[in-house]
Parts: C-alpha cells; structure tokens; sequence
C-alpha cells in the first residue's frame, strides 16, 4: 500500500520535471497541475457512484417522510371549510346569485307542471292562426289536383250555379192564366200533359239563357243541350201529332188551346 502510494506521487513528479528540463530557457512557462487525491479505501469510480447513489435516495427518502409528517400534522379540514374556502376563491354576485335562484324556480314549476299545464304554456308564445291562414295550410299539405280534376271542380261548379240560378215566373202572367182558367172548362188529362210539357220547355229554354258561360267541349255541349230538351214518350208524340192534324183542320179552339197558341 505504501509503495503504491509513493509511486503515485513520484509519476507526475518525474513527469513535470521532464517537460522543465526540455523547454528552453527563454521561454519560462508555470503550469498548474492536477493534484490527484488516491483513495485511501481502495473503491473504484464505479463503486463510488453506487454509493454516492444510494446516499440520494436515502436522503429524499428521509425528505419524503418528513413532508408526509408535515401533512398529517395539519389540522383536516371538514366539509364546511372546503365550501367557505371554495367560496371565497369564487366569489358570486348578487345577479348569480339572482338567476341561479330564478333556474332553480323554473325546474320546480316545470317539474311540477302536467302535460296540459305545459301545453298551454307553450301555445302562448305561438301566434293564434285565423281561418283563412288555417285552410291555406290544410291546403298546402294536400296534394296538389290535376287538369283533370280542376275540370271535372270547374263543371260541377258551373252544374250548381245553374241550377241554384232558379227562373222567376212573371207574377201577371200566371194570374191571368188563372182567371182564363176559371172561365174556361177543366182540362182533360192530355191537355194537363201539353200544358206540362209546354212550361218545362220554356222554363229550360230560360234556365240556359240565365244559366253562367262556362268553358265547355264540344261534347259537353252537345250532352248539355240533351239534357236540357224534355223527354216525350211515344204516347206523348203521339198525342202531340194528333193535336197538330188538328190544328191544320178547321175548327172551334178551345181556351187552352188559344193560350197555348198565343204562348207559343
């Protein structure tokens, strides 16, 4: 051990007195040299970084315990301290306060509230529609009608009118039938029938100059005119050629056949 040592300091002796005696003279130069301390325990590096390794975790191991001292060592804090404590780092004003209050009211009242209660509640923030907006919606859900079906609305709406569009029988006229009906003899059961037919055919010839103009086809024309004309049976036109044979023989006219005549 002894001579390891001394060999230890006699190296950077011999060393620096080897580079003095070399320089020149001129040039005078002090160097400073590293004094290497051996260790006396004969450790080596890696030995030492182990130990100087484990010193520091002991040390904050110690720390560590020392702090978890400190901490139970502090009064607990209860519930009610934590709250003051957060409610002293969050301060809340009086409009918080006011609108948290209001919140809190609301959710009651709702959570209180039937589903009536609600309804109603929510119909009066809604504008109240009136009839005419009501029936514009309904319509605008229903699909939209065709040319056809437009057509067929058109045709019956012009059919009503006509026949809501009632021919007024002139008042004086049927006064005076009826006094030259009370001078003249009953009616027998074929006159009853002419007169009947008379009447319907001007009472149609009137209704189709009253009735509205309407956009018609040719065929709806033609239908039309049909259904306008009286039907006669075989009996009828019968009786109507026998009355007109008659007519064309001279002879005595009856009162109904003079109206009829004059009416005609």
């Amino acid at each position: 051990m002894n001579q390891n040592h001394v060999s230890g300091l006699m190296f950077p002796a011999v060393a620096g007195l080897f580079f003095f005696l070399k320089k020149p003279k001129a040039e005078e130069t002090h160097l400073a040299y590293p004094v290497f301390t051996p260790d006396l325990s004969g450790a080596t590096g890696v030995a030492r970084y182990l130990e100087k390794q484990e010193q520091l975790l002991q040390l904050k191991s110690a720390e560590a315990v020392v702090a978890a001292q400190a901490e139970e060592a502090k009064p607990m804090q209860t519930g009610v301290a934590k709250y003051l404590e957060q409610q002293e780092q969050h301060k809340v004003t009086g409009v918080t306060r006011y609108t948290r209050r209001l919140a809190l009211t609301e959710k009651q009242v709702k959570a209180s509230s039937t589903g009536v209660e609600r309804y109603l509640s929510n119909q009066k923030g809604k504008p109240e529609l009136t009839g005419v907006a009501k029936y514009l919606k309904k319509q605008e859900g229903l699909p939209k009608p065709s040319k056809v079906s437009k057509y067929l609305t058109k045709q019956h709406l012009a059919e009503k009118q006509a026949k809501q569009a009632q021919v007024v029988v002139n008042e004086s006229s049927v006064t005076k039938y009826l006094k030259n009906q009370e001078n003249t003899p009953p009616l027998s059961k074929v006159g009853k029938y002419l007169l009947r037919q008379d009447l319907l055919a001007r009472q149609a010839q009137k209704e189709k100059q009253v009735a509205p103009k309407s956009e018609l086809t040719g065929v709806a024309k033609y239908l039309k005119s049909k259904e306008s004309e009286p039907q006669l049976s075989r009996v009828a036109k019968y009786v109507a050629r026998q009355t007109l044979m008659a007519k064309q023989q001279p002879s005595s006219e009856t009162g109904v056949e003079k109206y009829m005549r004059q009416q005609a």
